[in-house]
């Protein structure tokens, strides 16, 4: 199905998001202090307890899940159906992950001049996909390409 999405959402979801979830499984798991402190743009200094810890790592694990779930997803089938629902689910879960961030962020949500790499990771990427999904289902990027696949005779 990915060869028949559209050349943008195509390299969008199969090749930035992938690496992007990749780089933040490998961010959180190399130093998962560094990754808790870096989730939003303060100076105050932040000891991490074993609790974060934990936290951060499963979210470094779920990170990875979800970039072989797309690459698979996107890979390996050929339902329109399908990828339409998954693309959903992850429009869903971006509106959840933006509203996660205003949430826990305040005032440093909107103080894009003071965001740091996380900051910009965790909002602008997120928000660079939504964006990407919504133009994708809208239709903004053009029709999917047709595949021609044999039918199967059964008797």
């Amino acid at each position: 199905m990915a060869a028949s999405l559209p050349r943008f959402p195509r390299v969008v979801f199969t090749i930035i998001e992938p690496i992007s979830l990749v780089a933040g499984f490998i961010g959180v798991v190399a130093d998962p202090d560094w990754f808790i402190a870096e989730q939003a743009p303060i100076t105050a200094p932040l000891v991490s307890s074993v609790h974060a810890r934990v936290v951060a790592l499963q979210l470094g694990n779920l990170y990875l899940l979800m970039a072989m779930v797309g690459l698979a997803v996107l890979s390996t089938t050929s339902e329109v159906k399908v990828v339409r629902n998954y693309i959903i689910a992850l429009w869903i879960a971006d509106l959840g992950h933006i509203f996660a961030c205003w949430l826990a962020m305040g005032d440093a949500f909107f103080d894009v001049a003071r965001w740091n790499a996380m900051a910009w990771g965790n909002v602008g990427m997120t928000l660079f996909l939504c964006l990407t999904r919504s133009g994708w289902l809208l239709g903004f990027f053009g029709p999917d390409a047709v595949t021609d696949k044999p039918t199967v005779k059964r008797s």
